[in-house]
């Protein structure tokens, strides 16, 4: 045990090299094995580990363009990202894999640590369990999305390669990619308990609370279009909790309008740091822009005018220029509404979809949506989710998912130097590569391009 968590820190120093301010305290460097359950908070207190997750997903998707020029000045890997090449990498270690794999090794020592604790605070361990399958499901679900094809909504998902399911704090293991289905299947298993056990408030919202539990259980659910039981998690998370964020009590026009921390976020995590995330030439796409109508207030708390009628994203919910990608009460809105109109209850879809929107529009406008068939709603709530949740990370998953309906299909194109670049739906670039030192050191199944 002492030998592997030796391994652990010693392979996690760069991820702590890297980390922005706000991820300090880290936990005791001494800790080598941790033995109470004092140990085993600490342990998962490591945001620059537990709190941080993939950054080439938004690199990849159509929420953001760049110029030829900046082009130029992003990595090697970014670049690959940006024009989804067959070969992204170029022999470079890819943070994307890495920082998720190390959730989930430190998720397994806490694990092993508890499933050996004999004292009398059963509670206190119960809740420090439900914390470590959260990030280790929390992973899991950031792998998926990116390394693995996406849950098929017409079957065949126990055929196609997952992911690597590592159960076990043992990096001798002979690794293997389990399925799709069994992927899926191994982390809602691992959420059904947590949210059972999961504190119902915490201190910090780094820490994941029930709330937080249910609300990766809605999202899991949406990929494998278990919509009714996406809507019913999504509902279970804001019925758990009700802090909520008026967007008219905001300065909207401040460059940077929302808190760290702030009323509406669940749990919080974010994405780790690009040159194309923080570039002043990465602007926001055209066409969502022109999606945001008179008097929606994300307009302007969201996005920062730039000289040639550009945009760059400068609202972000950790209140700086860091990316965020964690859990908020807009995105459960969304998904409860999402949920609820393609399961059939039309009403309660609606009612979700209003409470958003009249804390995202002005209220001197705003009148509640009524009226829609079920396609508008449908199209209406899609809508919303692109502009609501735009640079989480999350609109990666969205294409993967809305691509196996022909009414959403979308080619993305881009453009550098004169240069056209095309993804099609349900293309083999939408599964990135698994990391060619993986591939070395493991013989796993690579996946084709």
């Amino acid at each position: 045990m002492k030998k592997i968590l030796n391994i652990l820190l010693i392979s996690s120093s760069s991820l702590l090299l890297a980390c922005e301010g706000f991820l300090d305290p880290k936990p005791d460097q001494g800790l080598l094995v941790p033995n109470t359950l004092d140990d085993v908070q600490i342990l998962m207190d490591n945001n620059v580990v537990f709190n941080r997750q993939a950054t080439l997903v938004n690199v990849s998707a159509d929420d953001f363009w760049t110029t030829s020029e900046a082009y130029q000045g992003m990595s090697v890997v970014e670049q690959g990202a940006y024009l989804w090449q067959e070969d992204p990498y170029q022999g470079s270690g890819i943070w994307d894999w890495e920082i998720a794999y190390n959730q989930v090794f430190y998720a397994n020592i806490a694990l092993k640590t508890l499933d050996e604790y004999t004292g009398s605070n059963k509670q206190w361990a119960e809740e420090l369990r439900g914390m470590a399958l959260f990030y280790k499901s929390y992973a899991y679900y950031q792998l998926l999305q990116q390394f693995a094809p996406p849950f098929q909504r017409d079957g065949g998902n126990s055929d196609l390669p997952g992911i690597i399911l590592r159960e076990q704090a043992d990096i001798n293991n002979s690794p293997q990619r389990s399925s799709v289905e069994e992927c899926y299947t191994a982390l809602l298993r691992d959420m059904e308990v947590a949210v059972g056990i999961l504190p119902i408030g915490t201190e910090f919202k780094t820490r994941p609370t029930r709330a937080a539990g249910y609300g990766l259980l809605a999202k899991v659910y949406l990929l494998m279009f278990e919509y009714e039981k996406a809507a019913q998690a999504s509902q279970a998370a804001l019925d758990l909790y009700s802090d909520r964020m008026d967007l008219n009590e905001l300065n909207v026009q401040n460059l940077r309008p929302f808190e760290r921390f702030g009323p509406e976020t669940i749990f919080y995590s974010v994405l780790h740091s690009s040159a194309f995330s923080r570039g002043t030439q990465t602007y926001v796409d055209t066409v969502l822009l022109n999606s945001y109508e008179p008097g929606d207030l994300r307009l302007e708390a969201y996005f920062n005018a730039r000289p040639g009628g550009y945009f760059n994203m400068t609202g972000h919910h950790t209140g700086s220029t860091i990316v965020f990608g964690g859990l908020t009460v807009g995105e459960l809105q969304l998904i409860a509404a999402e949920g609820f109109a393609r399961s059939g209850n039309s009403d309660l879809a609606l009612s979700y979809l209003n409470q958003l929107l009249e804390n995202r529009y002005l209220s001197e406008i705003w009148m509640p949506l009524e009226g829609l068939d079920e396609k508008e709603l449908l199209n209406r709530v899609l809508l919303e989710r692109r502009k609501e949740l735009v640079g989480r990370g999350i609109r990666w998953s969205d294409l993967r998912r809305l691509n196996q309906e022909p009414d959403f299909e979308k080619i993305i194109i881009r453009e550098i130097d004169g240069q056209e670049f095309s993804l099609q739906p349900n293309s083999n670039r939408y599964v990135f590569p698994i990391p060619d030192n993986e591939i070395i050191r493991s013989g796993v199944e690579q996946n084709p391009r």
